[in-house]
Protein backbone atom coordinates (compact mmCIF):
# COMPACT_ATOMS: atom_id res chain seq x y z
CA UNK A 1 0.00 0.00 0.00
CA UNK A 2 1.23 3.44 -0.91
CA UNK A 3 1.71 5.60 2.24
CA UNK A 4 -0.30 8.37 0.55
CA UNK A 5 -3.29 6.01 0.62
CA UNK A 6 -3.21 5.70 4.43
CA UNK A 7 -6.49 7.04 5.80
CA UNK A 8 -5.89 9.79 8.38
CA UNK A 9 -8.95 10.42 10.59
CA UNK A 10 -9.81 12.99 13.23
CA UNK A 11 -11.34 11.54 16.40
CA UNK A 12 -11.62 8.00 15.05
CA UNK A 13 -13.43 5.31 16.97
CA UNK A 14 -10.71 2.96 18.23
CA UNK A 15 -10.58 0.18 20.76
CA UNK A 16 -8.25 0.58 23.71
CA UNK A 17 -6.31 -2.54 22.77
CA UNK A 18 -5.49 -1.00 19.36
CA UNK A 19 -3.68 1.93 20.96
CA UNK A 20 -1.98 -0.35 23.50
CA UNK A 21 -0.77 -2.64 20.70
CA UNK A 22 0.61 0.33 18.77
CA UNK A 23 2.43 1.61 21.88
CA UNK A 24 3.89 -1.86 22.41
CA UNK A 25 4.99 -2.04 18.77
CA UNK A 26 7.22 1.02 19.22
CA UNK A 27 8.52 -0.18 22.57
CA UNK A 28 6.70 2.33 24.76
CA UNK A 29 4.77 -0.21 26.81
CA UNK A 30 1.07 -0.69 26.33
CA UNK A 31 -0.10 1.10 29.47
CA UNK A 32 -3.17 -1.14 29.34
CA UNK A 33 -4.35 0.12 32.73
CA UNK A 34 -4.68 3.65 31.28
CA UNK A 35 -7.26 2.71 28.68
CA UNK A 36 -10.08 3.32 28.03
CA UNK A 37 -10.04 6.01 30.77
CA UNK A 38 -7.38 8.07 28.94
CA UNK A 39 -9.71 8.58 25.99
CA UNK A 40 -11.99 10.79 28.12
CA UNK A 41 -9.10 13.16 28.86
CA UNK A 42 -8.22 13.78 25.23
CA UNK A 43 -9.50 16.91 23.56
CA UNK A 44 -8.96 15.22 20.23
CA UNK A 45 -7.17 12.37 18.51
CA UNK A 46 -5.79 11.54 15.09
CA UNK A 47 -5.55 7.99 13.79
CA UNK A 48 -3.90 6.55 10.69
CA UNK A 49 -5.38 3.38 9.20
CA UNK A 50 -4.16 0.98 6.55
CA UNK A 51 -6.32 -0.64 3.86
CA UNK A 52 -7.46 -3.30 6.37
CA UNK A 53 -8.58 -0.58 8.82
CA UNK A 54 -5.69 -1.48 11.13
CA UNK A 55 -4.47 1.38 13.35
CA UNK A 56 -0.91 2.11 12.24
CA UNK A 57 -0.51 5.65 13.59
CA UNK A 58 -1.83 7.75 16.46
CA UNK A 59 -1.69 11.13 18.15
CA UNK A 60 -3.64 12.41 21.13
CA UNK A 61 -4.34 16.11 21.66
CA UNK A 62 -4.75 17.81 25.03
CA UNK A 63 -6.14 21.33 25.02
CA UNK A 64 -7.76 24.11 27.00
CA UNK A 65 -10.04 24.48 23.96
CA UNK A 66 -9.18 28.17 23.67
CA UNK A 67 -5.55 28.89 22.81
CA UNK A 68 -3.19 26.04 23.79
CA UNK A 69 -2.91 22.41 22.74
CA UNK A 70 -0.32 19.73 23.38
CA UNK A 71 0.32 16.80 21.05
CA UNK A 72 1.16 13.59 22.91
CA UNK A 73 1.93 10.03 21.93
CA UNK A 74 2.69 10.65 18.27
CA UNK A 75 3.22 7.04 17.18
CA UNK A 76 3.70 5.27 13.86
CA UNK A 77 4.01 1.49 13.69
CA UNK A 78 7.63 0.51 12.88
CA UNK A 79 6.54 -1.18 9.62
CA UNK A 80 5.23 2.19 8.41
CA UNK A 81 7.87 4.58 9.76
CA UNK A 82 9.96 6.88 7.58
CA UNK A 83 7.26 7.20 4.93
CA UNK A 84 5.82 10.59 5.92
CA UNK A 85 2.88 9.21 7.88
CA UNK A 86 3.98 10.78 11.16
CA UNK A 87 4.21 14.18 9.48
CA UNK A 88 0.73 13.71 8.02
CA UNK A 89 -0.64 12.83 11.46
CA UNK A 90 0.97 15.90 13.04
CA UNK A 91 -0.30 18.12 10.20
CA UNK A 92 -3.86 16.84 10.68
CA UNK A 93 -3.60 17.45 14.43
CA UNK A 94 -2.36 21.01 13.83
CA UNK A 95 -5.08 21.67 11.24
CA UNK A 96 -7.73 20.34 13.64
CA UNK A 97 -6.48 22.67 16.37
CA UNK A 98 -6.45 25.67 14.00
CA UNK A 99 -10.00 24.87 12.91
CA UNK A 100 -11.04 25.35 16.53
CA UNK A 101 -9.13 28.62 16.96
CA UNK A 102 -6.23 27.09 18.88
CA UNK A 103 -3.11 28.96 17.89
CA UNK A 104 -0.35 27.73 20.21
CA UNK A 105 0.55 24.07 19.86
CA UNK A 106 3.13 22.43 22.07
CA UNK A 107 4.87 19.09 21.84
CA UNK A 108 7.24 17.43 24.29
CA UNK A 109 9.85 15.02 23.00
CA UNK A 110 13.26 13.66 23.73
CA UNK A 111 16.26 15.02 21.77
CA UNK A 112 16.38 12.23 19.18
CA UNK A 113 13.02 13.42 17.80
CA UNK A 114 13.97 17.09 17.36
CA UNK A 115 14.67 16.71 13.61
CA UNK A 116 11.21 15.20 13.07
CA UNK A 117 9.39 17.96 14.95
CA UNK A 118 11.46 20.67 13.31
CA UNK A 119 10.44 19.21 9.93
CA UNK A 120 6.82 19.44 11.13
CA UNK A 121 7.26 23.19 11.67
CA UNK A 122 7.92 23.35 15.40
CA UNK A 123 10.50 25.73 16.81
CA UNK A 124 12.83 23.74 19.00
CA UNK A 125 13.33 25.31 22.43
CA UNK A 126 13.76 24.28 26.00
CA UNK A 127 11.15 22.18 27.72
CA UNK A 128 11.13 19.51 30.35
CA UNK A 129 9.53 16.15 30.87
CA UNK A 130 9.15 14.56 34.29
CA UNK A 131 7.97 10.97 34.37
CA UNK A 132 6.98 10.25 37.97
CA UNK A 133 6.00 6.68 37.11
CA UNK A 134 9.25 5.45 35.53
CA UNK A 135 9.48 2.47 37.86
CA UNK A 136 6.10 1.15 36.71
CA UNK A 137 6.10 2.24 33.07
CA UNK A 138 4.24 0.05 30.64
CA UNK A 139 2.38 -1.96 33.25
Amino acid sequence: MNPDEIDIRINPAVEDQEVCALRNAVGWGGFERDYPAAFTGYWGTVGAFDEDNYLIGWCAILSDGVRHAVLIDVIVHPAWQRRGIGKRIVKQAIDHCHTHGISIIHVDFTPEYSTFYKACGFKIGLAGILNTAEASEGE
